[in-house]
């Protein structure tokens, strides 16, 4: 048994953040409820509406399941309903089935769920062991910030985050993948579980107000607290470490190819000196300090030798001399790595249902847990939008034929 069984999540998620949330439940086996309005599609493409890299949480509808550029595998595993919450009998229909739920989310700006009147204080009424997670941009507590409407990479410079993005000589500012969204989205999911635990001895609900920025900026604590204790501004960190040399990333052998390299000791040093043959040998270099002041001249060197071994070998080779090291891979690349493989073989267990996509060409992300008593797994394909209509209105709530016919008809559902 999955260990989220019987754990109903109602989801609200758009974009990234909200939506990978729900299919980290749905994974462990929650029944996640995403809601979405009946009379426009829901859910934010990356580059814009009409964006042909395919619909972020959107549905079949928009997007081929066979389309590997969809982005919909977000919402793989969920179930579908199509709800008109500035509708009084939506709003009304909304309630009676927050009351058998048991979590309930969204990533909206902090204004947006009080205005629908589902503010925590009204659902809590409801169902007082209704948990309700929040991940805005920068939380719900009152200030200057609290009301902004933002991207990742918008939230990552209002952080400061951009600040250490690029290369100290490169003037060029430089790009992330929008990773606020995702980090955000497994400490939603981790407070999540511990408020579901908090409500196995309480019997009590809670809110949890999460702020996406806060979240991500505890990643930049290093240079945070370098600037506030000693007024250094760290700039752009490129591959370094502060405290470790090498660390970085270094060409190899043929057309865009790269493998990391980290050496955490002076004996991780001598193992790469002698596999260097010669490349390396500057006695200056064996002392860790040392190697930090010269790291211009160390990563050209250690560069200079990469660049005449191809990737995937030399790392095979630093990893049994005890250097961390491991080649740059590309998604095919890693499709056909076999310890990849053999990591996900016993993890993926497809119904036939969810591996129809998978068939048809397209790719989804896999589970990042591995547990031999409680796996999680890809259960289901991406509904349509209201596909569960009948179930949730009909069987969960008890609604007639008739009911739901004309709710349709008035564009409630």
């Amino acid at each position: 048994m999955p260990p989220l069984d019987g754990i109903r999540v109602i989801d609200h998620g758009h974009v990234w953040a909200g939506p990978l949330l729900g299919m980290m439940m749905a994974d462990l086996g929650a029944e996640v409820i995403k809601v979405g309005p009946p009379h426009r599609q829901s859910g934010v493409s990356m580059g814009g509406r009409q964006s042909p890299v395919g619909s972020l949480g959107g549905d079949r509808g928009a997007t081929p399941p066979d389309d590997p550029r969809a982005f919909h595998g977000l919402d793989r595993g969920k179930i579908s309903i199509a709800i008109h919450l500035g509708d009084p009998r939506g709003l009304e229909l909304y309630k009676r089935l927050i009351a058998r739920a048991d979590v309930v989310f969204d990533n909206f700006a902090p204004r947006v769920m009080p205005s629908l009147g589902l503010d925590y204080q009204t659902l809590s009424a409801v169902n007082p062991r209704i948990i309700m997670a929040s991940l805005s941009a920068a939380g719900a507590t009152p200030g200057p910030w609290r009301d902004l409407v933002t991207y990742g990479p918008s939230l990552a410079a209002l952080y400061g985050l951009k600040s250490l993005l690029g290369y100290a000589a490169d003037p060029q500012p430089r790009e992330d993948t929008a990773d606020l969204d995702p980090t955000a989205a497994g400490h939603a999911f981790i407070a999540v579980l511990a408020a579901l635990e908090y409500r196995e001895r309480s019997g009590k609900g809670q809110f949890i107000d999460l702020a996406q920025g806060e979240a991500t900026l505890q990643r930049a604590a290093q240079p945070l607290m370098d600037y506030l204790l000693n007024c250094r501004d760290a700039g752009p960190q490129g591959n370094r470490s502060a405290g470790l040399a090498p660390h970085g990333v270094y060409p190899a052998h043929g057309d865009d190819a790269w493998l990391a390299i980290v050496v955490r000791s002076d004996d991780e040093w001598a193992s790469l000196r002698q596999l260097a043959a010669g490349a390396l040998d500057n006695p200056r270099w064996d002392r860790a300090l040392h190697r930090l002041q010269d790291q211009d001249a160390l990563d050209a060197a250690l560069a200079a030798w990469t660049r005449t071994h191809d990737a995937a070998p030399l790392a095979e080779r630093l990893q049994q001399a005890g250097v961390p090291a491991f080649p740059m891979m590309s998604p095919i690349d890693l499709l056909t790595d076999p310890d990849f493989a053999t990591l996900n073989a016993a993890a993926i267990d497809l119904s036939a249902e969810a591996a129809a996509p998978a068939r048809n060409g397209a790719l989804y992300v896999g589970t990042p847990w591995k547990m031999q008593r409680s796996p999680a797994a890809l259960r289901a394909p991406t509904p349509n939008r209201g596909e569960h209509d009948d179930y949730i209105y009909g069987d969960l709530l008890g609604l007639t034929d008739s009911e739901r016919s004309e709710l349709r008809e008035a564009g409630v559902i």
